[in-house]
């Protein structure tokens, strides 16, 4: 009898050149949102791949509307790319979230890909709120995020990764994430940001320069000209973290910095400073399911 599959070894010892086109995996969403009497209407909605878009119809009372993005590949393997563009009109208020967090399965070389790009016209209100990316031991992600902002916006952005679930005993020892977000503002460059981390993860957390044994770690940026304004409200909710947390405002700009052991305590901690920054509304139903 043959076999139809190969085995766990005879992968891990194949070549990336041996991988067939078909099995990997891509995605694009391309969306513009435009203010509407009472919400936001789609502009453009172009999705094709794995990636897919909901606009619920309803929203609770207070919320802003918000789309949801669903990766149905189920997460990204060797030689997966999804990228993920977003344009919210002058004046729209929407906030872009994900059904579930993204996973990075092992690679065999190249790994996986994320690319993102925000832009964000005159008056608009944008939320980029993704739930966390999970990397599994030998996962290689390339992630980069652009967002280019006009001048009188609001914008407030998450980008979280975990590594391993640690509630299923998982541990990430080796793999690569090189993670890059670049935010314009009226044309100027305002904010760069690059982590890499490549080989003995596990080891390179825990140095304290780096990680101080974190498992868990999360940026979140608010832009606008209140930034200031949020520093001391921020600082203050994060008191009760339980991981590692800092925030800093400078030129209308607003930067929180998360570090915990696990995923649910980074996602206690990005809460904290998220009922701050987006004034009491509650989290989308999405981080709440």
């Amino acid at each position: 009898m043959h076999r139809a599959f190969a085995s766990n070894e005879e992968i891990a010892r194949a070549k990336p050149s041996v991988v067939p086109a078909c099995l990997r995996s891509t995605g694009t969403i391309d969306l513009s949102l435009a203010r509407r009497a009472g919400g936001v209407s789609l502009r453009r909605a172009f999705q094709s791949g794995c990636l897919r878009l909901r606009l619920p119809r309803r929203h609770e009372e207070g919320e802003h509307p918000c789309a949801v993005l669903i990766n149905t590949g189920g997460g990204l393997a060797e030689g997966d790319r999804i990228e993920q563009r977003v344009h919210w009109g002058e004046d729209s208020v929407a906030t872009i979230a994900t059904q579930a967090a993204e996973k990075v399965y092992r690679a065999l070389a190249r790994g996986s890909e994320i690319s993102t790009r925000l832009e964000v016209a005159r008056g608009a209100h944008a939320e980029w709120l993704p739930q966390e990316t999970i990397l599994f031991d030998q996962a290689r992600l390339r992630r980069e995020a652009r967002i280019v902002l006009a001048e009188d916006v609001i914008f407030l952005g998450v980008e979280a990764v975990v590594l391993g679930r640690q509630a299923m005993g998982e541990t990430v020892r080796q793999g690569a994430l090189r993670d890059r977000m670049r935010i314009w503002r009226n044309g100027r460059l305002v904010y760069a940001d690059t982590l890499a981390l490549d080989g003995n993860i596990a080891r390179l957390m825990e140095s304290a320069a780096i990680g101080g044994g974190a498992r868990a770690m999360a940026v979140l940026l608010h832009a606008s000209d209140r930034a200031l304004a949020f520093l001391e409200p921020v600082r203050d909710a994060l008191r009760t973290a339980e991981g590692l947390a800092a925030a800093s405002a400078w030129n209308g700009l607003l930067a929180v910095r998360l570090l915990a052991p696990d995923g649910e305590t980074l996602r206690h901690d990005i809460a904290a400073a998220l009922a701050v920054l987006r004034e009491g509304r509650p989290l989308p139903r999405v981080w709440r399911c």
